[in-house]
């Protein structure tokens, strides 16, 4: 009688244990996403010219001279220091074009461009106008930058993670359950930073926005953005 007694008290044991290993613990996994914005400080852009001439020493001297007039201006008239002017390409080659069907070699080409970084973002349109002033001047590739954003960075990265709490939180309320620990954090692998590319969707978000003098270079505030991944745990 005891021997069945204590075989029954084992089985039911062993029972309550497999019932209790059959009962994982639950999980929720959500995404947090957080936007900040920022005011730009600096500004980039590329002046870049060419010269078409009769020999390559002439190509050269002629861009070198072009250039090296816009350089003048940047450095005398804005403060720009060497340090923010830096050479993206130089090439000299034959200049060719084509007469009826046949390549015909007309002189030598010399290209050279310069990328350019000013503080004074308000001073961006008199640059433009004083460059075109300049005969063979191209003036492109205008953006702006921030030149320190880790502490934007840092506070979209929290804000990310309060929205993914705020989201678990809600799911949790809606099932019937309540938020626990978090068990894994993980994020997109980078940070996006707007820039030139959604100046109109930083524009409709930031109504503060500065306008240049000279040839009517708008302003536009930036936005770095942040996605996170949390796995927390329900209780």
């Amino acid at each position: 009688m005891k021997r069945t007694i204590w075989l029954i008290i084992a089985v039911t044991v062993l029972l309550a244990g497999c019932a209790s290993a059959k009962m994982p613990q639950a999980y929720i996994d959500v995404a947090g996403r957080s936007v900040v914005y920022m005011k730009a400080d600096i500004a980039t852009f590329q002046i870049s010219a060419e010269c078409i001439a009769d020999t390559t020493d002439e190509a050269r001297k002629g861009t070198d001279a072009i250039i090296g007039e816009a350089i003048s201006v940047l450095k005398e008239k804005y403060s720009v220091s060497d340090e923010n002017i830096e050479t993206g390409y130089l090439s000299l080659s034959p200049y060719y074009v084509w007469i009826e069907n046949e390549r015909v070699l007309k002189g030598q080409r010399g290209a050279q461009s310069v990328n350019v970084t000013v503080s004074d973002i308000s001073a961006v349109g008199n640059i433009v106008e004083d460059l075109s002033k300049i005969n063979g001047i191209s003036v492109s590739s205008i953006s702006l930058d921030k030149k320190d954003k880790s502490a934007e960075t840092e506070k979209a990265r929290e804000l990310a993670v309060r929205n993914a709490l705020e989201k678990a939180e809600t799911y949790a309320a809606a099932a019937g359950a309540k938020v626990g620990r978090v068990q894994v954090i993980s994020d997109s692998g980078s940070d996006d930073v707007y820039t030139g590319s959604n100046r109109m969707y930083a524009m409709a978000a930031e109504a503060t926005m500065d306008s240049a003098s000279g040839t009517g270079f708008y302003a536009y505030n930036l936005s770095v953005s942040d996605t996170v991944y949390l796995t927390v745990e329900l209780l």
